[in-house]
């Protein structure tokens, strides 16, 4: 029987909900899926997080993994008020701590994807693959983004994936790339569908624990309270919203920096009453089901995997049409698409939501039909085995034709 492919599986960590988000719980999701027993996928994952986060949600998943005899590792802890520090840790830890010797390193994020690079002779892996999550890489640092992503990785990476088409279009156009002729290739991020299979079953107990009668209207929003998820345009709309439906709460799933000030953003608008701020949920396959609406006010996408898990749990979608949010939503059809940083479009697609209940229930159906065999867990994770078989095929194909040595 042919020896397993051994990946290592590089991520931020899997404190997931804050500060990390849905990038690391697919990576989470991915390791977890190419492990499974009862599949072929002929892999044998790692999962390396280069920082320790030391929160509740960390702690849950560690357990999980380790319930499911995943094997992890930690290379550093991470400290926010010395991020620069922490990231020196991170790539120390990770030299001298790490002792898997993978033929593939598959990294998930910007600085992630320089562990990478720098691992690769260290531990001896053959290939490196890379993974962009989002459609904008170093946003606060694009000089960064320029000299890594524009430059560098083209010929340091063997292979990069992009979780939506418009990303793999922006890498494919890159200089460099076109000049070698690197192509990078689309694989989606996924959901274990698994997950929401009793979500209704947990609808009225949500709402009776977060006191909410099955007369109010609910919206739901989950992510990490930053400027480019777009949290405050969700306000605004829901300040205009109220003029005509007092009874209406959102309930913001997340923290983040922008925590406090979107606090008092609320009490500004006179909405205060109406807004739930719950902070980080670690089963949000619960908390889904309370909603009536899912919306999403970013700015900024790769493939947002909530959008996937709101419509797994059988919730209408209202999002801005931004590259990501656009492959997963169908305007009208799947659900409703409203510009960006426009709160009058977002408080009438939701309006129109609430008044064509018949409609948002059918473009919800539609959009569950739709997802199921595009952003299965299980059927990415057996295109990513595929990729790394390919790699490790041509590393074979090139051995063969080495010639013998006498």
């Amino acid at each position: 029987m042919a020896a397993k492919i051994r990946v290592l599986e590089l991520t931020a960590g899997v404190a997931i909900g804050a500060p990390l988000g849905g990038a690391a719980r697919f990576v989470v999701e991915l390791t977890r899926a190419l492990k499974q027993p009862d599949n072929d996928l002929k892999i044998e994952p790692f999962l390396v997080s280069i920082w320790r986060y030391g929160t509740p949600a960390e702690t849950n998943w560690l357990a999980i993994l380790n319930q499911e005899s995943i094997p992890s590792s930690f290379a550093a802890n991470w400290n926010p008020n010395q991020p620069l520090l922490s990231c020196v840790n991170g790539l120390t830890g990770l030299w001298r701590s790490c002792a898997f010797t993978p033929d593939i390193i598959h990294s998930h994020g910007e600085f992630t994807d320089i562990a990478a690079v720098l691992l690769k002779r260290r531990l001896g892996a053959r290939y490196l693959v890379r993974t962009r999550h989002s459609t904008v890489e170093w946003p606060k640092r694009p000089a960064l983004g320029r000299i890594f992503g524009h430059w560098l990785y083209p010929g340091l990476f063997d292979v990069e994936v992009a979780v939506s088409k418009s990303s793999t279009v922006a890498l494919n156009e890159r200089m460099l790339a076109r000049w070698k002729n690197r192509k990078a290739t689309t694989i989606y991020n996924a959901i274990d569908f698994g997950r929401f299979e009793a979500a209704q079953l947990y609808r009225t107990a949500s709402r009776q624990e977060l006191q909410l009668s099955e007369m109010t209207l609910v919206l739901g929003t989950i992510g990490a309270l930053v400027t480019k998820k777009g949290v405050d345009t969700l306000l605004h709309a829901l300040s205009i919203i109220v003029r005509d439906m007092e009874d209406i709460k959102l309930l913001i799933v997340g923290d983040g920096p922008e925590r406090t000030w979107l606090e008092r953003l609320a009490v500004e608008l006179n909405v205060s009453e109406h807004v739930i701020f719950l902070g980080v949920q670690t089963h949000v396959e619960q908390i889904i089901p309370a909603f009536d609406l899912y919306v999403s006010g970013s700015l900024v996408e790769g493939l947002p995997t909530v959008l996937l898990e709101s419509i797994a749990a059988g919730i209408p979608v209202i999002a801005t049409d931004i590259p990501g949010n656009d492959e997963v939503i169908s305007n009208g059809v799947t659900g409703r698409l409203v510009p960006p940083q426009a709160p009058w479009a977002m408080a009438d697609a939701i309006k129109d939501a609430f008044q064509n209940t018949d409609l948002t229930s059918q473009m919800a159906n539609k959009a569950l039909v739709d997802i199921r065999s595009r952003f299965d867990i299980h059927n990415i994770a057996a295109q990513y085995a595929d990729l790394f078989q390919r790699l490790m095929h041509r590393h074979c194909a090139r051995a063969d034709k080495s010639p013998a040595v006498v």
